[in-house]
């Protein structure tokens, strides 16, 4: 299902090309210049936290976007762009538990998280006659999500909305490339993002611990239960962040 939104979102987005480069058409006069640009890219997902439900990650992904650059002067632009950018992690899950009753299990496999975000980066680029850099903030909405577990939800310790993906983030971003002649482009980026991806405050509850004491009373046939002992494990620290690395090739028209 997210496969088939995000080819959605490809296409719409490809059918939209032709309209905004009419719209941000270069007039006369005036350094606007407009491209498309095709990335790929591995997102690392990077925590400091003491302990949590998942290592750090790693994924591939890609980013299709809308570029547009403005030239102040003949070395300076200010260079944005309105992107889709696919991320995916996988990681390979294992846990048993064992219980009286109907409460065990054990599972063995691997979990997808995959996501679609809509990426806007503004950066002030400076341009030689080989290459160019450019660095600047860069903010994130995600569009969809899609999670394929391994383990039930009611042994994932996400009950409390620890978890939950953040919708919007903000980072840096950081690049080398060259343009050349004909309108061919080729860059190399590194971003990181400073907001966690995570929503929870940093001592959300991940796990809690108990001993419980059943008491039969035979003269009243009463059970009690008694708590001997609790505690609670908190993670701390930041959850995730993001730290991604990217080439890729554009044109500009």
């Amino acid at each position: 299902m997210v496969w088939r939104k995000i080819a959605g979102g490809v296409v719409a987005l490809a059918l939209c090309l032709p309209l905004l480069v009419h719209a941000a058409g270069k007039p006369d006069g005036k350094p606007l210049d407009v491209g498309v640009r095709l990335g790929a890219q591995i997102s690392n997902l990077i925590t400091d936290a003491n302990w949590g439900p998942y290592p750090d990650i790693s994924g591939p992904g890609g980013v299709l976007s809308v570029d547009f650059s403005h030239g102040f002067t003949d070395n300076f632009y200010l260079h944005t762009a309105l992107g889709l950018d696919f991320r995916a992690y996988y990681t390979h899950v294992e846990m048993g538990i064992a219980c009286d009753g109907d409460c065990g299990g054990a599972w063995d496999g691997d979990e997808i998280y995959s996501y679609l975000y809509l990426e806007v980066p503004v950066m002030a680029q400076w341009r030689t006659s080989v290459l160019f850099f450019e660095a600047g903030p860069v903010v994130d909405v995600m569009l969809l999500s899609d999670k394929e577990y391994v383990i039930p939800e009611r042994y994932r310790g996400q009950s409390d909305g620890c978890y939950d993906d953040k919708r919007f983030g903000a980072g840096v971003v950081a690049g080398v490339g060259h343009v050349f002649d004909f309108g061919l482009s080729i860059d190399a980026r590194v971003l990181f993002q400073f907001t966690d991806l995570v929503e929870g405050d940093k001592k959300c509850l991940t796990m809690h611990s108990e001993e419980v004491e059943m008491r039969f009373d035979p003269e009243t046939e009463e059970t009690t239960t008694g708590v001997l002992w609790e505690s609670d494990e908190y993670m701390g620290g930041s959850y995730y962040k993001l730290l991604k690395y990217q080439i890729g090739i554009g044109y500009w028209f």
